[in-house]
Parts: C-alpha cells; sequence; structure tokens
C-alpha cells in the first residue's frame, strides 16, 4: 500500500506540477542535437529520390573535389 502510495506522489510531481515549473522556467533554451546538425549539413546522395537532392549531392562533389585538387 504504502508503494501504491508513494508511485502516487511520483506520478502527480512529475505528470501535473513539473510541466508547470518547466514552463514557468526561462532559463531552459532549445538546443541543436547531432542529428538536427546532419540534416542541416546534408547535401544528398547519389541514390536520392528528389532531383533537388541528386544536383546539391553532385555540386558538393565538385566543390569537395575542386578544393582538394587546390590543396595538392
Amino acid at each position: 500500500m504504502l508503494l501504491v502510495f508513494l508511485f502516487g506522489i511520483i506520478t502527480t510531481i512529475f505528470v501535473i506540477i513539473m510541466p508547470f515549473v518547466l514552463n514557468k522556467s526561462k532559463r531552459i533554451s532549445p538546443t541543436k542535437n547531432i542529428f538536427e546538425n546532419f540534416i542541416d549539413q546534408d547535401h544528398g546522395y547519389p541514390w536520392s529520390w528528389e532531383a533537388k537532392r541528386i544536383k546539391s549531392y553532385k555540386k558538393a562533389l565538385a566543390q569537395k573535389k575542386d578544393g582538394q585538387k587546390k590543396q595538392s
């Protein structure tokens, strides 16, 4: 019985009270995760379905090849 009461209190705190506390907090700012950084830097692949992504991939590949030729 004590265990059920304890879980009820914990659930109430995290489901009802914490959203209000977190909503009032101004120090929380969203950050970009690794996946979002990957999406922002992704140019596409040769097997992409969209022509725009294939074109972007070819352009990025050409720029990379030109950059390597200039360095060597």
